[in-house]
C-alpha cells in the first residue's frame, strides 16, 4: 500500500480532486487509507509524528512506499524551515532520519497550495485575481491567497482547477508512478 502524507485537510480535498482526475478510482483505493494529513508542516516535518500516528509500525508491513506533499511557506515566517531550499532540507533529513527501508519521495509546491492553484490560471485570471487583491487589499490580510482560491472555487465548482496546466506535471507524474 501507498501513503501519501500532506499538511491539512485543504491539502488530503486538493489531493483527492487530482487523483480522481488521474483517473485513480477510490473503488480501487480507498483514498482515506492512502492520504493522511498532520497538523501543519512542521508536524509533517517531525520525526514523533510518525511513531504517534502509528505510521512507522506500518512502514515495512503494509506501507511500502510514501510521498509527502507540503508548502515551502513563506521565508520571511520561518527563516529556520520555510522557503524551497529549507524545506527540502528539512524534508530530506526527516527522511533520513526516519529511515525507514521502503521508496519514499516528496513533492514541495513553492510558497503554498494556494498560491500554486494562482499561477495555473490564465494570465487574464492571474491578472484580474491581483486587482482583486490589491483593491480589497487582501495581500495585507492574507499574503498566501487563501482567500483567492476559495473565491475562486466557489466560482468554478465543476473545474476549480486545469489539472492539464504544465505546473502539475511533476505532481501528477509522482501520484501516477505511486499508483501503478
Amino acid at each position: 500500500m501507498v501513503r501519501i502524507v500532506c499538511e491539512g485537510l485543504d491539502d488530503e480535498l486538493f489531493i483527492k480532486q487530482l487523483l480522481r482526475h488521474l483517473k485513480i478510482k477510490e473503488k480501487d483505493y480507498d483514498f482515506n487509507q492512502h492520504i493522511q494529513s498532520t497538523k501543519g508542516k512542521s508536524y509533517l516535518l517531525k520525526k514523533g509524528t510518525y511513531e504517534e500516528n502509528k505510521l512507522n509500525d506500518e512502514v515495512g508491513k503494509t506501507v511500502n512506499e510514501v510521498l509527502f506533499i507540503f508548502d515551502a511557506d513563506f521565508i520571511e515566517d520561518d527563516k529556520q524551515s520555510n522557503g524551497l531550499e529549507k524545506s527540502k532540507e528539512r524534508i530530506e533529513q526527516l527522511i533520513k532520519d526516519l529511515n525507514w527501508d521502503i521508496d519514499t519521495d516528496y513533492y514541495i509546491f513553492d510558497k503554498n497550495l494556494d498560491d500554486f492553484i494562482v499561477k495555473t490560471l490564465s494570465k487574464e485570471q492571474q491578472n484580474c485575481f491581483k486587482e482583486f487583491d490589491e483593491c480589497l487589499n487582501i495581500q495585507g490580510k492574507n499574503k498566501n491567497k487563501k482567500i483567492s482560491t476559495c473565491i475562486y472555487k466557489k466560482l468554478y465548482p465543476q473545474a476549480p482547477y486545469d489539472f492539464l496546466h504544465e505546473n502539475f506535471k511533476p505532481l501528477t507524474e509522482k501520484l501516477t508512478n505511486l499508483f501503478q
